[in-house]
């Protein structure tokens, strides 16, 4: 099917597959999942401290280290304490704020059609935010309740992507070597780019309280999340494309 110029359809190409490395890719994914599972609080330890470097770094003052429950099965974990503006108690500055986002995204709406639908959604949780804000005080919450939520969706990422890792990254590069390579670097990089969002994110409600906390923890959170794992599988495939057809020719 190879032709020397038009390589033929994506559809009639596939990387051959031999049950050994489907087996040492399960291998690998099942001792990355159990490698987490014991380290698990060290990790967060380690989460913990890039975050308050980070923080401390921008001139962020932390006023403490809190210990927060994930779920039942797993030891409290630490989380900086941040004081969080109670940004409903100052109108004008809330009002200010909210018109300038506001104005942001219909500006990027009215020159990025593509991003459109992104865009409005944003802008329905950024208007959800102001009427918490204005009208149930009470919904209130800190650093260390916004902390406890993102970890939580982090830890199911960090389990669920030595698998992700294995199906998508090993299984197709032609050198097992590179393939484990990639899954580790993949891993790694998710765990650092949680700690810089959430200190981002910790950072900001310093300022403005909890009105671009729905709006960040979307974009910040689960988005950023499904954008990197599909970064990473694109640059992992095209890699895979040079080095199958260096080695087909």
């Amino acid at each position: 099917m190879r032709r020397l110029f038009i390589y033929p359809h994506r559809s009639l190409r596939a990387v051959p597959l031999n049950w050994p490395r489907c087996a040492l890719s399960a291998l690998i994914a099942g001792g990355l999942t159990l490698a987490i599972v014991r380290l698990l609080q060290p990790l967060f330890a380690l989460h913990n401290q890039l975050c308050l470097g980070l923080l401390h770094l921008s001139g962020i003052p932390v006023t403490g280290i809190a210990l927060v429950q994930l779920f039942a099965a797993i030891q409290p974990v630490p989380v900086p304490l941040v004081a969080v503006t109670q940004i409903g108690a100052r109108p004008l500055e809330l009002w200010s704020i909210f018109a300038a986002a506001m104005l942001l995204l219909l500006e990027l709406h009215r020159r990025i059609p593509f991003a459109r639908s992104l865009l409005s959604f944003l802008m329905v949780l950024l208007i959800v935010a102001l009427g918490v804000v204005i009208f149930d005080s009470a919904a209130q919450f800190g650093s260390a309740e916004f902390a406890t939520i993102w970890l939580r969706g982090e830890l199911l990422i960090w389990f669920v992507l030595p698998w992700f890792s294995a199906s998508m990254l090993i299984l197709m590069q032609p050198a097992t070597v590179l393939g484990i390579g990639w899954a580790l670097i993949s891993q790694i990089y998710g765990f650092f780019w949680s700690a810089i969002r959430l200190a981002l994110c910790i950072g900001v409600m310093h300022y403005t309280g909890i009105l671009f906390a729905p709006m960040f923890w979307f974009v910040l959170g689960v988005m950023a999340d499904v954008v990197y794992l599909v970064v990473f599988y694109s640059v992992g495939l095209q890699w895979t494309s040079r080095r199958w057809d260096t080695r087909t020719n």
